[in-house]
């Protein structure tokens, strides 16, 4: 089975969305405010996309309007998505199936609106004539960035909770067969996709228990040399979460050797394994301990930043260089370019991409030592302007 992301229906919406403001040039000035976070919270209804939008030391509230689809359309959907087991897993697990993204495997039902669909309002004076403006074209940028993680915000403007979608689709498939588990290119099933496919089926009577007969569970020390017993309980407590994670569709993935000696040492008990650590990775504890926030920052990704910044070409770091200083986040300093990493020597911060294609922000604590900072992210002017909020937060220590 070939693996389906979302990105489809952000681009979907993309493309409708920057026609329908034909060639306004609120198209670009919207990009920069949302750009900035001028977008608050977006609220979704059937036929509408809403959020207030702060702009020039005013606040306004923009609405993009979309046609909704029809019972058919919606009927014909979910009957493509009930024939899908990888859907039915995702939506049984209240999760947004890929499938939905891509018209191609929707049954020809997009949840990107058409262009000439899509009409705008906004409570500023060009929102008032049904023209699009900087805010309601703010609020279309951002509604294509988030919908690559949250797409039930355009599954609710067409008239869709995906909570009744998923019971339209439980109540095609109940008491059928769920078919084949899906697997990816690898051939591997996700434990996620095997707990929702097994928690569809029908329930069965369990057998009878006699609660009195059974013993609560204490862990004892094995015979050596097998774990100690304090042990044994901080791995059931970490697989606990992790399963837990797994079944939320929260885990950062993937982890490898590395990542996850990082990730353990990050739990609240970790720390009493630095030294085995450090002997068995080869790391120093200084770098061990940097990468910890790392990791509790941005993952793995953001554990291997630390460490080391990804290889990118030249030219990536180049652009990344022309894009800070387009947005004026670095002032008037002076940004090099340095192992890999993009550094503003004189205000102490750094941006490194990272494994997974976004740019973590650093802050220099002492000589030549960086800590990580939250904020990663897509765009290099974002990832800096987080690096230089934590530098300001965070005086540098001599």
């Amino acid at each position: 089975m070939t693996v389906r992301s979302l990105a489809p229906l952000a681009g979907g919406w993309k493309q409708a969305f920057h026609l329908a403001t034909n060639g306004s040039g609120s198209y670009g000035k919207g990009l920069n405010l949302a750009r900035n976070g001028a977008v608050a919270q977006i609220h979704t209804q059937p036929g509408r996309i809403s959020a207030a939008v702060a702009a020039k030391k005013a606040t306004h509230q923009a609405t993009i309007h979309i046609p909704e689809l029809t019972a058919t359309q919606w009927d014909t959907l979910a009957a493509k998505l009930a024939n899908d087991p990888q859907a039915v897993a995702d939506l049984v697990a209240n999760r947004i199936p890929a499938t939905i993204a891509d018209s191609g495997h929707a049954g020809g039902i997009s949840l990107a609106p058409p262009s000439d669909g899509i009409t705008f309002s906004c409570s500023c004076p060009t929102g008032q004539t049904h023209r699009v403006c900087d805010h309601s074209a703010a609020l279309g940028h951002a509604v294509a960035e988030r919908l690559t993680s949250t797409p039930s915000l355009l599954l609710g403007a067409r008239g869709m909770t995906a909570r009744a979608l998923a019971a339209h689709v439980r109540d095609l498939v109940d008491g059928a067969d769920p078919g084949p588990l899906p697997a990816d290119a690898n051939g591997t099933v996700r434990a996620t996709q095997l707990y929702s496919l097994a928690a569809h089926r029908p329930p069965q009577t369990p057998p009878a228990l006699d609660l009195d007969t059974v013993n609560s569970v204490t862990w004892s020390d094995p015979p050596i040399p097998g774990p100690r017993a304090h042990a044994l309980t901080q791995m059931t407590t970490d697989a606990a979460a992790r399963a837990g994670n797994l079944l939320a569709g929260a885990t950062a993935a993937p982890h490898d050797e590395l990542a996850d000696v990082v990730r353990i040492l990050a739990s609240p008990d970790g720390v009493d394994h630095l030294v085995a650590a450090q002997h068995a990775t080869g790391i120093p504890e200084a770098t061990l301990r940097a990468m910890m926030i790392g990791y509790r920052h941005g993952g793995p990704a953001g554990a291997h930043a630390t460490l080391a910044a990804t290889r990118v070409t030249t030219d990536a770091l180049e652009r990344a260089r022309e894009t800070i200083h387009a947005s004026r986040a670095v002032g008037l300093a002076t940004i090099t370019i340095d192992g890999g990493s993009l550094t503003d020597t004189t205000a102490g911060v750094q941006i490194r991409p990272g494994p997974d294609g976004r740019w973590y922000p650093f802050t220099l604590w002492r000589a030549d030592e960086w800590r990580p900072a939250p904020g990663a992210c897509d765009d290099p002017a974002e990832a800096f302007r987080a690096a230089r909020r934590a530098r300001a937060a965070r005086p540098l220590r001599r």
